[in-house]
């Protein structure tokens, strides 16, 4: 079997296995899209069995669902919250569920929400910016 240098998948950053990304939820199905349009693009990118998509409530699957059906191999994975800013939910809601879905044998980390990213904020600010008339 080739690897995946091979046939052109790039490869997540050597200390994560595997990465989620986290969305807020909604019970709305379109509220849904753009987040599944994110995922597919990245996991295209970096390979479906490297990349899952998860929400924190309202909608499914859960942090716990993705969790649940890693493969064996999967030692570290990184949670990487599609949220614009660190709220309760990052301060308090996630770490716990990622608690209580650690094991001895799975690291999972936390990583800062994208909104936190200063590429995140200077596209917000050209987005703006271009409703505004000014560019």
């Amino acid at each position: 079997m080739r690897d995946r240098e091979t046939l052109g998948i790039k490869m997540l950053r050597k200390e994560y296995d595997h990465i989620i990304l986290l969305a807020h939820g909604s019970p709305d199905p379109l509220w849904k899209q753009p987040f599944e349009s994110l995922y597919h693009q990245v996991s295209e990118t970096y390979g479906e069995g490297n990349v899952s998509l998860a929400y924190m409530e309202l909608t499914s699957p859960s942090l716990e669902d993705v969790v649940a059906i890693l493969d064996a191999e999967v030692r570290h994975v990184a949670v990487l919250p599609l949220f614009l800013a660190v709220g309760r939910h990052l301060r308090q809601d996630v770490p716990a569920q990622i608690e209580s879905l650690q094991r001895e044998d799975l690291r999972i980390e936390l990583l800062p929400p994208i909104g936190d990213d200063a590429l995140v904020k200077q596209a917000m600010q050209t987005v703006v910016a271009n409703h505004l008339g000014k560019v």
